[in-house]
Formats: C-alpha cells, structure tokens, sequence
C-alpha cells in the first residue's frame, strides 16, 4: 500500500462526498479518492484505481451496498468495505455486516470514519498476512515428506495432510469421519502403552513426545510408525489442540530385524565352535603344564585370554538379541549386594594392575534381583571407566543407601562425553569418541544392555560428565522391585557426586 489510503466512494450526494473529506481530513487521513455513482464507474475503478478501501452509501439509483458488495465477492477482491449511510436499523446492520461490509457508519456520525477506516484497513492487512501464513504452513505440510494431523483436545482428529493420507492409506473425510476411538488406529498389541502416552498428552502432564508404533492402515496392512506429538495450550493452561507429525519406519523396522536375526543367528553358531576351541585348549594347557613345557605353556594361555575375551564378546551378543527378541531370562533372588560390588572391584582390580579402583562400601545390604545381571552391569561399568581414561589412574565406586534402595557411581578421571552425545550412551550401537574422534575399541551395546538390565530391575541408570574431566554413572535399584519400584520423586531427589567441572547433567534411563 502507498503512503496515501486510496479509498474509492460509491455515493450520488456531492455535498455528503465532501463531508466525508472533510471528517478524513480532520482525522488526518492522508487520502486519495474517487467518487462514483453507479455500477459501471464502481466496477471500473475497482479495475483501474485499485482502492486499498470501499466507502459505500446503501441506497443510489438503480444500485445499492448488497450489489456493490456482491461484485467484490464475484470478483473475488479482498477490500475492506464501510457502509456510510444517513439511517440504518439494527437488524439491516447486523445482515450488511453477515454479508461481508467490515463496519458501517451514519452519516450523522462522521467523526467515528477516520478511525473505522484505519481499523478496517489494518483488519484486513492482518488477515491477509494469517491467510497467507496459513497457506504458507499448509503448502509446506502438504509436500513434506512426514504427515500432519491435528487432534482435539480428547484424542480426535480434525484435520489430516494428504501426506498423512498416504502413509496412513485413509482419505481425510473417512479418517476424521469413521474415528472409533482417541488417536486410532493402533495396532491392538500397543494399544494399552498408546493410551497411557496420549492420556499424558490430553491431561498436559506432557507437552511433547516421540514414539513408534505399529498403526493399521485402511486395507488393513499393519506398519511401523514414527509420531513426533507436540501439545498446545490455550491461555488457561488446558489442552486445546495436539499436533502430530508421523512417518512410516517399516522398511527401518525390517532391516533392524534383519540385522537382529544375523546377530542372532551368528552368536548362536560361532559360541559352540569357541566353546570347543576353548576346551581344547584347557586340556593342551593340562598337557603341556604336565610335560613342563612352559614356553608353550604360555603361549596356550595367552590364546585362552583371547578366547575368554571372544567368549564374552558373543555372550553380550547373545544377550543383546534376547534382550531384542524379550527373551532373556532372569534369575532372581535375594543376594548381598555390597559383597557383590566386592567381588567384581576385586576381579577387575587383578586384570587392571594401571589402575587403582577405589570401593567406597556403604552398609551392608540385600537386594532382590538377578545376581549375574547386576553383576554384569558393574563389571560393563567398571571396564568402560577404565577404558575411556587411558590417561588416569583412579576409579572411585561410591555406594549408598536410599530411602527406598541403593545408589552406586562409578567416577572416572577419563576423556568424558560431550553434552550433546550423553543422550546417546544408553542407545545401541553408540560409540564415544575421544579427542580427534578416534574411537575406543567396542561394539557400543554394553551400556544399552546394562540399561535394559536395569530397568528391568525397576531402577534407573544416568551418566554426568564434562569433556575432559571425566565421567559418572550412577545406578539406583529399589530393594525389592516386586514390591517397590522407585518412585519418580526420586528423580528430583537424587544424591550424586559434586558436579564435574562444576555442570552436572543428568541423563535418567528408568
């Protein structure tokens, strides 16, 4: 728009056309206008002045408002249009204004004009601006490559992008129309975990979240999904609106199983050829040792270290694809956790002469649980704080009680773990790296299975760490998870070690 408001008059009165410029005038309103009377001069100029706003009488000679507003429809012209009229009654007010005038003023009344004209032209220019946002965000949601779906406040689906159309294999109308229930259709195995989610999300308990899923599609193929589900709130807090974005994951899905039954399979296979090989090797030792031949003696030793080391290599393999597959076993029962600690300090100790492991032994407690999986998180613990602090030459195990359990932390003097990748420790397959991105030596399943294990047990495991200080992991498992679970609260309330390099975050695995 210009510097000067062109405002284009439908009115037959000369004497009110000049009343009018005067009140604008008197408003300072800095304007351009042309006056006209009939249809064909008001359809002309709206082709050739292009007005930035309409004033219009009602009543003129073989014309009125309704037409002249009728034309901008047929048209389809966005102008503010204000009735100026000399009387008009409430009911014609309310109908010109349901019809699309924006305002109307009487012409005994004027002096509202100048700010009824700058309202309306400034309406108009915000709405134009949402309209063209809109389209905007409705052009990019259409061609993304995830979908869109926006839910009501119980769960209900208002809107639908074509993309989610074709990942989903509903039409919109049918989706939104046919909805049986809050957020469907869920594959029946997910149904229970989905509901308890999304009830976090109505309630606004949680504001954001992602999750996969499997959805049943309309002919009823059954899919991986991926659902990244943000809330908003209106001023009062409540949930008005949840906005989803969803992509189709089966293709990762398929090759992540792919991938799980190779390692399967291949765990399976190679562990009785190791189990042979290292058996055979006890028994040349025995000879060999009978014989006095201690050159060779050695050198058999030395290849069962290796074998021991590939034997555990295959049985965190086998236990991660169990843990896969829900099919890893457990054997519980009560056991002394604090002499379990011991024990594992003592043997790492023996295999770990550069490094000194320093126990800080609570009280002596029991726990209920798998000894050997509790084992084997403490010993995953202890191996990784010693492997990434090639350079130090103290680990510090700290044990405690709780009110409801036991806490230990593992402190290491190490290489530490950027903040952006802390998130990633406890996934599978995920690596630290040390300074200039070299790798240490491992598969990057220890911490994923120790976290599994864990939670398992009810507890929960989280790493602090600052780059170049050094790391701490904490575990904390309630004494008898059938009967205590740790409590969220907990959370909130945790003991740790003073913050390393004085920023302590906190990554919770529960």
């Amino acid at each position: 728009m210009s510097s000067k408001i062109k405002i284009l008059h439908l009115e037959d009165s000369a004497a009110d056309a000049e009343l009018v410029d005067y009140e604008l005038k008197k408003g300072h309103i800095d304007f351009d206008k042309r006056v006209v009377d009939n249809q064909l001069q008001y359809e002309e100029m709206l082709t050739q002045f292009n007005p930035d706003i309409v004033l219009s009488d009602h009543s003129l000679p073989s014309f009125n408002s309704f037409m002249a507003l009728e034309i901008l429809k047929q048209k389809k012209l966005d102008i503010p249009f204000i009735l100026v009229t000399a009387t008009v009654s409430e009911e014609y007010a309310v109908e010109i204004m349901r019809y699309g005038a924006t305002d109307y003023i009487l012409k005994d009344r004027l002096q509202r004009l100048p700010s009824a004209l700058l309202n309306s032209i400034e309406k108009n220019l915000l709405e134009k601006e949402r309209l063209a946002a809109h389209e905007r965000l409705s052009f990019h949601m259409e061609n993304a490559p995830l979908g869109f779906i926006e839910w009501d406040e119980r769960g209900f689906a208002k809107s639908v992008s074509g993309q989610a159309e074709n990942i989903l294999g509903w039409e919109a109308k049918e989706f939104i129309k046919t909805q049986e229930k809050p957020f469907w259709p869920v594959y029946e195995e997910d149904v229970a975990w989905v509901d308890k989610v999304m009830k976090q999300l109505t309630s606004g308990e949680m504001e954001r979240n992602k999750m996969q899923y499997r959805t049943r599609k309309a002919a009823g193929k059954v899919i991986w999904c991926e659902w990244f589900n943000s809330v908003l709130k209106d001023e009062n807090g409540q949930v008005k609106t949840i906005m989803s974005l969803v992509q189709d994951i089966s293709e990762q899905k398929q090759a992540e199983q792919e991938k799980d039954n190779f390692l399967s399979i291949a765990s399976h296979e190679l562990n009785t050829p190791v189990t042979t090989i290292k058996a055979y090797g006890q028994l040349a030792a025995e000879v060999l040792a009978a014989k006095g031949d201690t050159e060779s003696l050695f050198l058999i030793r030395k290849m069962g270290a290796q074998i021991d080391k590939l034997t555990l290599l295959i049985g965190t393999l086998l236990d991660f694809t169990k843990i896969k597959n829900g099919q890893l076993d457990y054997d519980e029962d009560f056991f002394d956790f604090t002499e379990t600690v011991k024990e594992v300090i003592d043997d790492m100790q023996k295999t770990s002469p550069l490094h000194q492991l320093i126990n800080i032994p609570g009280p002596q407690v029991t726990l209920y649980g798998d000894k050997n999986k509790i084992t084997q998180v403490l010993t995953n613990l202890l191996a990784n704080a010693i492997k990434y602090s090639p350079d130090a030459h103290e680990v510090i195990i700290n044990t405690f009680l709780t009110q409801t359990g036991i806490q230990l932390s593992v402190r290491d003097f190490g290489i530490g773990i950027l903040r952006e990748n802390q998130q990633h420790v406890f996934k599978q397959f995920y690596r630290v790296t040390g300074e200039g991105q070299s790798t240490f030596p491992g598969m990057g399943i220890g911490l994923y299975i120790s976290s599994e294990i864990i939670k398992r047990h009810s507890g929960k495991i989280w790493v602090d760490s600052c780059v170049g200080k050094g790391s701490t992991f904490h575990i904390r498992l309630p004494f008898d998870h059938r009967k205590e679970p740790l409590p969220e609260k907990e959370i909130h309330d945790m003991i740790a070690f003073p913050a390393i390099g004085g920023e302590q975050t906190k990554l919770f695995f529960s």
